[in-house]
């Protein structure tokens, strides 16, 4: 057998990744870079030719092929097949065996015979970015020489497991490829060992380690026998942050003759340290060295013997958000505080009149960034006090202040930032204050004058994109135009209701009651359906949407499926009232859609099938006696009577004439508190329309494969490419689309979309009580009440079928959730805060709901049975153990 077919670990030569697998690059590599990596050998992929050409050329592997082609869920029992008949099978040659002593004699030359080995498997897929592999394939410890060829063979079948078929599935590798290197390496007789991240995988962030270890062998802690002792440490400094002793009841030994043990820690050992300050602070500054050698975070094992530190394996870490170079600062640098407002204008953010650096988040107060609009709190603190911050952003989302008050201070700027330099003066010269102080008086014109304008807006807009849809005016311009305009209709006609509705009104209302609101269920009630069923928009596009279901009979689709509906919609099968009822429908919110604050998702006059489908549910659910409509209708009606009985309440309580005040701004304004973001969204919407208009030209000319790669690109780099689609090539397209959609590319990888985190990574997550069942959960409650039922998971609208009354759970929702929310039974939503939009309208339609759970959509399964309390805010998962 050809030399090249076994590779020492102390090579000098880096050797190729599909030949040694993962793990043995990474061993070759650690030991480039002088780190102590125990001496051994690979055998390469090469080197089990023979055992792949067998396998593949077996009845049994050919069965395999044929059921993978045909999707079959007997995989797992033919691939143990394949396993077996290996293990009966596969041997080494002679030539083989001698090889492996050779080359382990070279390594030890006096005792190659006598000492013990770890046989790891490294495949070439292994340890890769995005693909860890972590735990599906074999490593056996302590083996004694003359059993090498039993556990190599062991070893190597493991690349046939069901796991790793599943896993390379899942990865989108070649499920029917077998190969595999293995690691023939000297077994290091660990008196501690364990595992080291170089960034804090519970928060992400860049700059803690985290070392979690045990006495004896590496197995009790990759391998969750134990609890083991847990280390955080900051790499700048290099002191240790926490320090967390672990039961460590258990510990892995080797045994005299071969293989490993699990036995029964000593009392002394369970109660302290398994590491010195001394040998963190050595660990760490080995997890720096791998990590800037690997320019990405990485996890390592390491094992200690008499004091020296071993470095066993290193691999990145696939798991965690890396942050685009807009986003960070430095590890010495002050950290930025940013809070993800998640509404997204998606490259626009430099269009914001009188903020200057709107293009550099660190230097502004907010900007628009690869599909997100985050906002700089640590800069928005140096002009605002925290406390002010905090009382104007509890309701919109409750991290925000339990963040700032907790670390606001070390994250605010020493010096103010530029671009909030405000001209109060200028201010109060633009906006109509005297509306704002005097707004009782003003009322009824301030609330028609915002109707009026905002209509004359829209018009305004419209004729101004049609007269322009084939001109030579740049899309920059015709947007800018558009976000200037609205700018000064919001400035001289929103913010009086707005200020009157939000600040003034409903938050009034629910500061003043909210003391009384757990322990009262009766209060609770009448409070909820005080503040409930106003006319949002989103809340009259829900009741239009059930309306256009009152045109159809439900006894002619009750047996029909989603599908079969939407296509009968398709055919024009419904009545004729119908189809001039969807066509107004669509005038007034065609423009909308799911994630519809973003220039790249379709709008439903693009894709009507989300609404066709909230029709059929809605057609399927409600009557005549029980439809929302009726519930709006109601409660409105109702509402006088709640106001009477809830004011003899608070003059008991010495509040009524607070009271009094803060109804009437809500009853008059805050049905507005939604408008601002509908009109925004008609801009992004008919600014979507005009460009799928003007690329058009792209797709004709071969310069870009799909229409959707325009939205990928900077509005002035599209407007470029129009002004010289003559002269410019399909490559050099293609390369401006790569640059400009770099930092959306990178946040599409996250696992994780947090709402507050800072500019080194770490992400912020409530501090909660502790649930009392291990089958509970905490959040916040927005809307009141308790129900039970099935659950459906969503990351999107149209996903799946939603049948009416499962409980909806998902990450957040905006207005194209909102036919859906009236047929759940209950919301639960990731992130969110009383003025969220799934809050509002959970609440208008009695919906019980819950927000503030991280990776809920994770952590709930679909179908399983759950309860939601939104009255204490606990979700219960019934079907798992107490």
């Amino acid at each position: 057998m050809s030399e090249t077919k076994i590779i020492s670990l102390n090579s000098k030569e880096l050797a190729d990744i599909s030949q040694v697998g993962g793990k043995g690059y990474s061993l070759i590599k650690l030991s480039s870079l002088n780190l102590n990596v125990p001496p051994g050998i690979v055998l390469t992929v090469g080197f089990f030719e023979d055992w792949i050409k067998k396998i593949k050329n077996s009845d049994l592997y050919k069965e395999f092929i044929l059921q993978l082609s045909q999707n079959n869920n007997e995989c797992q029992i033919i691939l143990n097949k394949i396993k077996d008949w290996s293990l009966n099978n596969l041997v080494l040659s002679s030539s083989d065996k001698q090889d492996i002593e050779d080359n382990l004699k070279k390594l030890f030359p006096d005792d190659y015979n006598k000492i013990l080995y770890a046989v790891r498997s490294s495949s070439p897929e292994e340890d890769l970015a995005g693909a860890s592999f972590a735990g599906n394939y074999e490593t056996y410890l302590g083996t004694q020489f003359d059993l090498l060829e039993e556990f190599i063979l062991k070893s190597f079948i493991s690349c046939i497991d069901y796991r790793v078929f599943k896993y390379k599935l899942e990865k989108g590798f070649t499920a029917s490829d077998i190969k595999i290197a293995i690691v023939i390496m000297k077994q290091v007789n660990c008196d501690v060992s364990g595992v080291g991240f170089s960034i804090n995988p519970l928060n992400n962030d860049y700059d803690e380690a985290v070392i979690t270890s045990n006495f004896g062998l590496g197995e009790s802690v990759v391998g969750g026998i134990i609890t083991p002792d847990e280390y955080i440490v900051n790499k700048i400094s290099k002191k240790v942050i926490t320090e967390k002793l672990g039961s460590k009841d258990k510990i892995v030994k080797l045994n005299e003759d071969n293989g490993t043990s699990v036995l029964e820690q000593n009392s002394e050992n369970q109660k302290k340290s398994s590491l010195s300050k001394e040998q963190i602070i050595q660990i760490v500054d080995k997890i720096i060295v791998i990590e800037n050698s690997y320019n990405v975070p990485i996890d390592i094992e390491f094992g200690i013997e008499n004091d020296i530190l071993y470095i066993l394996q290193a691999r990145p870490i696939t798991t965690y958000n890396k942050l685009p170079e807009e986003f960070l600062t430095k590890p010495n640098e002050q950290r930025q505080l940013y809070f993800d407002v998640t509404v997204v204008f998606h490259t626009m953010g430099k269009l914001i009149p009188g903020i200057e650096n709107i293009d550099n988040l660190k230097e502004s107060a907010f900007d628009g960034i690869g599909g997100k609009i985050l906002l700089n709190l640590s800069n928005v603190m140096t002009k605002f006090e925290i406390e002010t911050i905090t009382n104007y952003t509890s309701n919109i989302n409750s991290l925000i202040k339990e963040t700032l008050l907790n670390h606001g201070n070390e994250y605010k700027n020493k010096t103010e930032c530029k671009a909030l330099k405000i001209n109060k003066f200028n201010i109060i010269r633009k906006v109509p204050i005297i509306r704002i102080i005097f707004a009782k008086y003003f009322a009824k014109s301030s609330k028609s004058n915002f109707e009026n304008q905002m209509s004359r807006f829209i018009t305004e807009s419209e004729e101004y994109i049609q007269k322009n849809i084939d001109s030579n005016v740049p899309i920059f311009t015709i947007l800018e135009h558009l976000i200037n305009n609205l700018v000064t209709y919001f400035r001289s006609y929103a913010i009086p209701v707005l200020a009157n509705g939000i600040f003034f009104g409903y938050m009034k209302l629910k500061n003043l009651f909210e003391p009384y609101l757990k322990d009262n269920s009766e209060l609770r009630q009448d409070f909820n359906n005080l503040i409930k069923c106003f006319p949002f928009v989103t809340i009259l596009m829900g009741l239009d949407t059930y309306k256009l279901s009152t045109y159809l009979d439900k006894n002619q689709y009750k047996n029909k499926t989603q599908d079969e509906f939407y296509q009968e919609y398709l055919d024009k099968k419904f009545p004729k009232e119908f189809y001039n009822e969807f066509e107004t429908f669509m005038k007034k919110y065609g423009f909308r859609g799911e994630g519809e604050i973003d220039i790249v998702n379709k709008r439903y006059s693009e894709n009507p099938k989300t609404i066709i489908n909230q029709v059929f549910s809605a057609l399927l659910e409600y009557d005549e006696s029980n439809n929302p409509q009726k519930d709006f209708d109601d409660t409105n009606t109702n509402r006088p009577e709640i106001f009477r009985k809830l004011y003899k309440f608070a003059s008991k309580k010495g509040f009524a004439s607070e009271f009094e005040k803060a109804y009437f701004f809500t009853v008059n304004f805050f049905q507005y508190r939604e408008s601002p973001k509908y009109y925004i969204v008609f801009v992004i919407g008919s600014v979507r329309k005009l460009i799928l208009k003007r690329a058009e030209v792209l797709l004709q000319r071969n310069l870009i494969d799909d229409i959707d790669d325009i939205f990928k690109l900077k509005i002035k780099s599209l407007d470029h490419i129009l002004e010289n689609v003559d002269v410019l090539t399909k490559e050099k397209v293609g390369n401006k689309i790569h640059e400009d959609n770099k930092c959306r590319e990178i946040i599409t990888t996250w696992k994780r979309q947090p709402i507050m985190f800072d500019s080194r990574g770490r992400i912020f997550s409530h501090e909660r009580k502790e649930a009392s069942k291990k089958n509970q959960l905490i959040g916040d409650s927005v809307s009141y009440g308790k129900v039970r039922g099935k659950a459906k998971v969503l990351k999107t609208v149209n996903e799946k079928v939603f049948n009416p009354g499962e409980i909806l759970v998902t990450k957040a929702t905006d207005p194209g959730w909102t036919p859906l929310i009236i047929n759940c039974g209950g919301i639960i939503l990731e992130v969110g805060g009383m003025l969220q939009h799934g809050a509002l309208v959970s609440r208008e339609f009695n919906k019980p709901c819950v927000v503030g759970i991280e990776n809920i959509t994770d952590i709930i399964k679909d179908g399983e049975e759950i309860e939601v309390d939104a009255i204490e805010g606990i979700i219960t998962l019934l079907d798992r153990e107490e």
